[in-house]
């Protein structure tokens, strides 16, 4: 999506300026003339013209995007308003007079122009692939198809529900301990950089030896204050390599194969990759999306390279006439309960349903799973930094304590 300036006239002729975002100008045209505009002058804001947040955005490369649950709500008043009777057009233009997201508001003003001209809901949303996953745009062209959309919004709200509450319980799992961490490196620092001199001060004022302990925390705390500058640089440049590095396709593949090779992010990474594609699957079989088409749209939806891997040779064995629980099988990221709930699916006909109790077996393992590491990880890192904190106080306190023993004596 890119910001526009227009100038366009309404049915009386009067002129009026304003700001748009679009993904071209031909789209801002039409969107203009669906609100009953004639546009008379676009072009792309000057410096002093240009929303801040916009300019930075673009400057980064960064695509608009719209927040899960603003996108969730959606579905569900659609959804509610088109099992209502409300007809298409009529609820995406209404939809567009009370919407206050930007991004959203500019898709919502396109596709209701584009319905009007003849387009389907799901070729609009589909120009959106930054929003709209591809799961989303093939259950909204099944309901369009089979003239059930209210149905397929209500199973793509229950699925964007289903996939938002497992991405944040792992979202979750990762930022507790490296809050905590960057928490503890940063009181450390503080210690080493103002209070650590202080009690240096104090020590060497009164005179006597320092303990070995003492020494070591005052040359750390000297290492620091002399190289902070270059520990600042260094550690940012560091962070900027290692983030460019890992949003590139190598640095994701090594990162995504690390994680899996160890003990407890291994066990949760396959836990929610089969939850998440036996979701995935289960919704697309169950809205009547071909077998090697859910599986294409579930491989280009997966996270983890390894389950990419490993669904798209199963759509190439299921395309040379294997069955799904077979094709499954032989693919070694798969655990063997949920292969074999798939061929007891497989052989009854019951499939979608079959999936969808593999997914919420798994989903709750996830939980499960997250939770005992929570538990497992607050003691340690309350110790942990304890002990850091502790170790340091008592190493400076270890001189003042020696100096009362020599006084006493």
């Amino acid at each position: 999506m890119a910001e526009f300036v227009y100038i366009a006239a309404d049915r009386s002729g009067k002129k009026i300026e304003g700001k748009m975002e679009a993904a071209s100008e031909g789209e801002l045209r039409m969107t203009l003339r669906g609100q009953g505009l004639r546009p008379l002058k676009i072009s792309r804001p000057n410096l002093s013209q240009q929303d801040l947040g916009m300019a930075i955005k673009e400057a980064l490369g960064i695509k608009g995007s719209v927040p899960i649950d603003r996108l969730m709500n959606f579905i569900r008043q659609l959804q509610v308003m088109i099992n209502s009777g409300v007809p298409l057009v009529q609820a995406i233009d209404l939809f567009y007079e009370q919407e206050a997201d930007p991004t959203l508001r500019g898709i919502l003003a396109a596709s209701a122009q584009k319905i009007k001209q003849g387009s389907f809901l799901w070729e609009s949303f589909a120009a959106y692939p930054h929003i709209f996953e591809k799961v989303f745009v093939a259950l909204i062209r099944a309901g369009e198809s089979s003239g059930t959309l209210d149905v397929m919004l209500k199973r793509v709200g229950k699925y964007m529900e289903n996939a938002y509450r497992l991405k944040k319980l792992i979202k979750k799992s990762m930022t507790y301990p490296i809050t905590v961490l960057v928490i503890a490196t940063g009181v450390v620092a503080l210690m080493l950089i103002i209070v650590i001199p202080k009690f240096e001060e104090m020590i060497t004022s009164a005179g006597g030896t320092l303990p070995l302990p003492t020494q070591i925390v005052i040359n750390m705390s000297h290492w620091l204050i002399r190289n902070f500058f270059i520990i600042v640089v260094g550690g940012a440049a560091a962070a900027f390599i290692a983030r460019t590095y890992l949003k590139s396709r190598e640095g994701q593949i090594v990162f995504q194969k690390t994680m899996l090779k160890l003990p407890i992010s291994g066990d949760l990474i396959v836990k929610s990759g089969v939850a998440r594609f036996s979701r995935t699957m289960s919704t697309l079989l169950a809205s009547g999306v071909p077998m090697v088409d859910s599986l294409e749209i579930c491989r280009s939806a997966s996270s983890h390279i390894a389950f990419e891997d490993a669904i798209g040779e199963m759509k190439k064995e299921v395309e040379l006439g294997a069955s799904f629980a077979t094709a499954m099988v032989r693919q070694k990221v798969f655990p063997k309960m949920a292969t074999q709930m798939a061929a007891v699916g497989e052989n009854t006909g019951n499939m979608d349903k079959m999936l969808e109790k593999v997914a919420d077996f798994y989903e709750e393992e996830v939980e499960n799973a997250i939770e005992g590491m929570m538990k497992m990880i607050e003691p340690l890192m309350l110790v942990f930094l304890g002990g850091v904190v502790g170790g340091l106080m008592i190493s400076m306190y270890l001189p003042i304590f020696q100096m009362a023993g020599n006084t006493g004596g």
